[in-house]
């Protein structure tokens, strides 16, 4: 298993008023070597107190076959927000949350800062390089 970090400072943080909706995430450039079974990449990280009230996967077509399947969570639970998505298979738009995977995904309150992470649950039978924008809503509890 390879981790590889691809965001950088500034990150966000407890900025604005309590309750404001904020949008946290960006375009994560994902390369053939993170495409690997196991392979973790870090995507960015949400500030101690966020709420995570939703999210939004853009995936770019990165496997020329049917088998590339990504997560996205963090180091607790590495499928918290996406689990083992075909998504990056063709390219494709999910949105989550709209009812809770297993009942802790909806207002799952990040109480230190937390890094988020995509790892690859199972690598294509041709994976190429692509991207995956990964964008979670929410609001500061605190």
């Amino acid at each position: 298993m390879t981790y590889r970090k691809d965001w950088g400072q500034p990150q966000v943080g407890p900025m604005g008023f309590m309750g404001t909706k904020k949008v946290i995430g960006r375009t994560v450039a994902l390369t053939a070597a993170d495409l690997v079974t196991g392979n973790t990449v870090g995507a960015f990280k949400v500030p101690a107190g966020f709420t995570v009230t939703g999210g939004y996967f853009v995936m770019t077509d990165m496997d020329s076959g049917a088998a590339l399947l990504l997560s996205v969570g963090d180091a607790v639970l590495g499928t918290r927000f996406l689990s083992s998505d075909t998504g990056g298979q063709a390219g494709a738009t999910k949105t989550a949350f709209t009812t809770p995977v297993d009942g802790t995904n909806l207002y799952f309150l990040y109480t230190v800062d937390t890094e988020i992470l995509i790892t690859c649950t199972l690598q294509g039978a041709a994976s190429v390089a692509g991207t995956m924008k990964v964008y979670l809503e929410g609001f500061m509890a605190q």
